[in-house]
């Protein structure tokens, strides 16, 4: 039991001991039931509150909840738990949308992801990869819905996803876990095939091991937390089917893809290439009003892809076609209480990212207009007799800033507050395309006479980000709240032009009339600067925008309306946002090569709604939720692109793509003696595949590329081992109903209908239909009161995080 719920047990008991007669003494035991069943969110205005007071609409995912399911990714507990959010993997790593809008290989730059209080998005352009998010020690994540730059600054268009870790008191001792997955191999179709002769298995793989205690540090009461956990994903063996490649250049041969492939084709087996592998670290130091925290990771992955972006003419199914990162962040952040109305913090962080993205090239690219065929661009491997070659590029970020905000509570009672702020950063930022012999190790680009750039493709960049903020919440009543806020940021990506493009306001009106009812009505505005790679990564497919580019900016309106009775909670709530000035790739030239560049389109219009039911019964031992959104999603198109596809009949919109407009999950879950059994369900509609579309001129692909409605299941056993104190047991599977996803892989990607009318039909990357896993985690000392799935099955609520009441607005803590 958390220090929070203890304390507010023990004040209703002191309550109930002195109350007057049982019947009231009943009405304070189903008070105290609510309360404890509401979840607190820490993230939508940079304070503990019920999320009822919060001026987001948002879900809790709470790590108890994660070993119910036997959750171990981040995608996994947005697509089976959180509300609104959904991810998709494309075979490598997963990105994330909400409620129907999703940028295909935007990764996760429109999301912000913040572990206890350190942004993860890197900051050159903005990625997050999600397996950068240790699962073991999440005490709760908090996925806050819609534009949420008012307190954050750039990237919080689709919504907020903050992870925070257990502390000391919630994770005593030494706890080991290790997790085991198998998957069946897959045919063509995607269908499950038995192992042995056909292809082997797939792994998923974890083990890690975590560390908690109280301690006296620096003479304050405190405490260490500390984590270090291995992944290792291999896919199953699989199969595309085979298509065959375009000729070369002046009518020569088509581009040879390695041993793997068969001449003059793409596709066939797969058994090298689509593989995940992660080290991460994580620690943490509290001592009194200062905390300390770190995370690093190393992590590498390949997906068998062939597309526009990620892997052009890398040879087929090679382990060498391989993406690795390295992310390390740390943060020191101290917290002072000046007296009974001010209270202040300063934070200082550091971050650095580490993106290497390489691809082995048996065959030769064909030459680039208007360079010289003695000359090399940095991402081509030369013509000729030599060869094999590897391309590399490389993309570098570090960043240093530091954030002071106070807070001011004017008559001492949390009804009238201020939270000011100002975050200032310095970032670099750098890429490098270079491409190597790789029978000599030879850089064809340190040859200034071989390349059109010295050292490869390259550009530096130091750069200045500047945002200063202030929230203020007034209460006049108990019933009602009213929190309004502004941000206003300075940055070197944005010109002085378009500063009014990053100013981001928030304001929320919220009536609750008791505590078991919350309606709010919420408008907010968020915005993204052009990323570096946006602005500065050249190559001779990758042209730079000849006028600059815009903040993306996203406006929202939406009213919330939750109701909680007993163990029932209803919540509903609908949206409208526009999009505007969104950055995407467009292709300028259709014919090989390929020219692309990007541009500020018109942008998205976005309706909808979201529905959420929780409840138990038994006495809290049987347990029932569900989540569902219902959008319409349309992308506008600019006037030359109207009127360039009038012929073909698309209007002024066109749909998103990728993105379901019919999603949600649902759950039950059963405590059985000294564990439980769960049963998770998540549902995707129709998508629209990635290249249906591009920039928003329909695609010559046909037909239409569509993947179908995708349920998957998810079911887990979990409980006590017998005998053995301290050890818990997970035993459970997932299984995908479809096979596909919607993203079109090989070299039949098709180009922009108005450039070339006629095309070729599409492929769609594969699902991981089957998984298979067990798990065993132990308590190596101080084992705690209940061990194994069976004390989470017996977790108050498994959507509630730390728990509070409305005094003060305030954690016990």
């Amino acid at each position: 039991m958390s220090s929070t719920r203890l304390a507010l047990l023990c004040a209703a008991s002191l309550a109930l001991w002195v109350s007057p007669s049982r019947e009231a003494r009943a009405d304070d035991v189903g008070a105290l039931l609510e309360i404890l069943e509401e979840s607190v969110v820490s993230g939508a205005s940079r304070t503990a509150e019920r999320a009822s007071d919060a001026p987001a609409m948002s879900s809790v995912v709470t790590g108890a909840q994660l070993k119910l399911f036997g959750v171990r990714r981040l995608d996994e507990a947005l697509n089976f738990l959180a509300s609104g959010a959904f991810a998709h993997t494309r075979m490598s790593a997963p990105e994330v949308g909400a409620r129907g809008v999703a940028l295909t290989r935007d990764g996760n730059s429109h999301v912000l992801v913040v572990l206890d209080g350190m942004v993860v998005n890197e900051q050159g352009g903005g990625t997050v990869f999600l397996h950068d998010i240790p699962i073991d020690i999440v005490d709760h994540i908090e996925v806050i819905l819609g534009p949420g730059s008012v307190l954050y600054g750039a990237q919080a268009m689709l919504g907020v996803i903050n992870v925070v870790t257990k502390r000391a008191a919630d994770l005593p001792g030494v706890r080991a876990a290790v997790t085991l997955g198998a998957s069946p191999p897959l045919d063509a179709s995607g269908d499950i095939m038995a192992p042995g002769g056909h292809g082997s298995l797939g792994r998923d793989n974890s083990v890690s091991l975590s560390y908690g205690r109280r301690l006296t540090l620096l003479g304050e009461p405190g405490g260490a937390v500390a984590a270090v956990e291995l992944d290792d994903f291999k896919g199953p063996h699989i199969r595309f089917p085979k298509q065959e490649m375009a000729a070369g250049p002046h009518s020569g041969p088509a581009v040879d893809l390695g041993p793997h492939a068969e001449p003059g084709t793409w596709g066939g087996p797969v058994k090298e290439q689509w593989f995940r592998r992660k080290v991460g670290g994580y620690v943490r130091l509290d001592a009194g009003d200062l905390s300390a925290a770190a995370r690093m990771t190393h992590s590498d992955w390949a997906a068998p892809l062939m597309d526009l972006h990620e892997n052009r003419v890398g040879a087929y199914d090679d382990a060498r076609n391989v993406n690795t990162h390295a992310l390390a962040l740390a943060s020191l952040s101290y917290r002072a209480r000046l007296d009974e109305r001010i209270e202040g913090e300063a934070r200082g962080y550091f971050g650095y990212s580490r993106l290497l993205r390489s691809r082995y090239v048996v065959g030769h690219d064909a030459p680039v207009p208007g360079v010289p065929l003695g000359s090399i661009d940095p991402e081509q491997c030369p013509a000729g007799p030599t060869g094999p070659c590897r391309k590399e590029s490389l993309f570098l970020s570090r960043w240093v800033g530091l954030e002071l905000q106070g807070r001011f509570d004017w008559l001492r009672d949390g009804t009238v507050s201020t939270l000011v702020g100002l975050d200032g950063r310095l970032r670099t930022s750098a890429y490098e395309a270079v491409a190597f012999d790789e029978l000599t190790g030879k850089s064809y680009g340190s040859d200034p006479a071989q390349t059109r750039w010295h050292g490869g493709g390259h550009r530096v960049e130091d750069e200045v980000a500047l945002g200063a903020y202030v929230q203020q919440t007034i209460r006049p009543i108990p019933s009602l709240a009213l929190n309004a806020g502004v941000r206003i940021d300075l940055d070197s990506r944005i010109p002085l032009d378009y500063v009014a493009n990053a100013v981001s306001p928030r304001a929320a009106l919220i009536v609750t009339p008791d505590d078991r009812v919350s309606l709010k009505l919420i408008y907010s505005r968020a915005f993204r600067a052009p990323s570096f790679v946006e602005l500065y990564y050249v190559s001779g497919r990758l042209l730079p925008s000849p006028d600059g580019l815009e903040p993306e900016n996203v406006s929202s309106l939406e009213a919330v309306a939750s109701f909680r009775s007993g163990a029932h909670a209803f919540t509903a709530a609908g949206f409208a946002s526009d999009w505007q000035h969104v950055i995407e790739l467009q292709m300028l030239k259709a014919r090989a090569p390929s020219v692309s560049r990007y541009n500020n389109v018109p942008g998205i219009r976005n309706y909808g709604t979201n529905v959420g039911y929780e409840t138990s019964f038994l006495e809290r031992r049987l347990r029932l939720g569900m989540n569902a959104t219902f959008a319409l999603t349309r992308r506008r198109m600019s006037e030359p692109q109207i009127v360039r596809n009038a012929r073909f009949g698309t209007g002024e919109d066109v749909p998103v793509t990728v993105a379901p407009q019919v999603y949600g999950n649902a759950r039950i879950s059963y405590e059985v003696g000294a564990g439980a059994v769960s049963l998770a369900a998540a549902y995707m509609g129709r998508r629209i595949a990635d290249q249906a579309y591009y920039g928003g001129d329909p695609s010559n692909l046909d037909p239409r590329p569509e993947a179908p409605p995708q349920l998957e299941l998810r079911a887990a056993l979990t409980g006590a081992i017998p005998g053995v104190e301290g050890a818990g047991y997970t035993i459970g599977g997932q299984y995908a109903l479809s096979a596909h996803e919607p993203f079109v892989v090989g070299p039949n990607q098709g180009h922009p209908r108005y450039l070339v009318e006629e095309g070729p039909s599409a492929s769609l990357a594969l699902v991981n239909r089957l998984t298979i896993f067990a798990g065993i985690e132990v308590h190596l000392d101080d084992a705690p009161e209940a061990s194994g799935a069976g004390a989470a099955a017996r977790a108050p609520s498994p959507s509630s995080g730390r728990q509070i009441g409305r005094a003060g607005g305030e954690a016990f803590q």
